[in-house]
């Protein structure tokens, strides 16, 4: 069985993952260790339980995601993998940076595109690559079945949803995400965030504020509106 790590990782507070394949393998998501500390707190958890990552895939590329993408490449040769939609997004994240003055190092190249017609092989498992747009055009999740668990990136968190208010993001396109891609996971799913605690399927569908399954959120009042 396969292993999540979580770290909590640079001035916006995202959740960088470490899949753990059980046999000296690991994966890298969504990297997003921004200076030293942060690197070498990466690079000694790895070393202690002598994993090598082997490969890099994204969620999606918003700045947050993707600040330690050039450090990953540098140490262990990886370029990350995203869906071909979220080039952009992540053509753009240095421009970011320099919006909101947080140092990143210069982005390494991109790996083969992500296609939600593949699998993810870690080691002997897989995960599902679900398409979820509407925070970012070519946002992804992925889903490991026997686990009972899903790295969301920013799509859905505890109590609360993606940002809709991005260049790229569509609250329409969102809600569908979050309806049809995670609310049709079973309850007992754990939903793995880019940012915050996780949470359970079962959970957002009932009293998530935003988007739930009765469909009374306020995302879904505001669409039904046609504001």
């Amino acid at each position: 069985m396969i292993k999540l790590h979580t770290f909590t990782f640079n001035p916006f507070s995202e959740q960088t993952y470490l899949i753990d394949h059980g046999n000296g393998e690991a994966t890298v998501v969504d990297p997003g260790m921004s200076h030293s500390a942060e690197r070498e707190t990466f690079a000694n958890f790895c070393a202690e339980r002598s994993l090598k990552p082997v490969q890099c895939v994204l969620t999606h590329a918003h700045l947050d995601h993707v600040l330690g993408a050039g450090w990953v490449h540098d140490t262990w040769g990886l370029k990350p993998r995203l869906h071909p939609l979220d080039r952009p997004t992540y053509e753009q994240a240095p421009r970011s940076a320099a919006v909101y003055g947080v140092p990143m190092d210069p982005l390494p190249p991109l790996g083969a595109d992500l296609s939600t017609d593949e699998l993810i092989l870690c080691g002997q498992a897989e995960l599902e690559v679900r398409f979820t747009p509407g925070h970012a055009p070519g946002h992804v999740v992925f889903v490991y079945t026997p686990g009972q668990w899903v790295i969301g990136g920013d799509v859905l968190f505890q109590g609360s949803i993606g940002r809709t208010d991005l260049p790229g993001s569509h609250a329409p396109d969102l809600v569908t995400s979050i309806e049809e891609q995670l609310f049709t996971l079973p309850d007992a799913f754990e939903v793995w965030p880019g940012h915050g605690p996780s949470t359970k399927i079962g959970a957002e569908k009932t009293v998530n504020p935003f988007v739930n399954a009765a469909g009374t959120g306020m995302l879904q009042a505001e669409n039904r509106s046609g504001r």
